[in-house]
């Protein structure tokens, strides 16, 4: 592997995946959510950082907080938005293929772990949209 926790296509695949997030954010940008654009900005920048060559160094975990932390504050800001119900359950979806690509990861089925992740990429920026599409409450009123 090289260094890396996995074989060079399964990291590519999720590298590309990774370019969906410029997509949510360029689509909050162009609905007028500023703020909802700053996670997917930011994650943006960490995943392609992260999966360009992905190992267990600072790369990894700068990533992995700046996702936690998007993800939370979409979570909070969706609680009074038109579409949060919809929201709400793609991004369960979404958080559910997280561990299931760790189960598959730790049996070393590293595609099944890729696939799961890419569709983590593919369902946290569905929800994104969803979001984004409908009215949202201003953050300060």
């Amino acid at each position: 592997m090289d260094g890396c926790i996995l074989y060079k296509d399964q990291y590519q695949l999720l590298w590309r995946s990774s370019w969906l997030t410029f997509i949510s954010f360029m689509y909050a940008i162009y609905n007028g959510y500023y703020d909802m654009s700053i996670a997917p900005g930011i994650i943006f920048i960490t995943s392609i950082n992260y999966w360009r060559k992905p190992d267990y160094s600072w790369r990894r975990y700068v990533d992995m907080t700046c996702a936690k932390c998007g993800i939370l504050h979409h979570i909070i800001r969706a609680y009074n938005a038109q579409y949060n119900k919809e929201y709400y359950i793609t991004i369960f979806f979404a958080t559910a293929c997280y561990p299931i690509g760790v189960y598959y990861y730790n049996k070393k089925l590293y595609w099944h772990s890729t696939y799961a992740h890419c569709m983590l990429h593919i369902i946290t920026n569905i929800s994104t949209i969803i979001l984004c599409s409908g009215y949202i409450d201003p953050l300060l009123e």
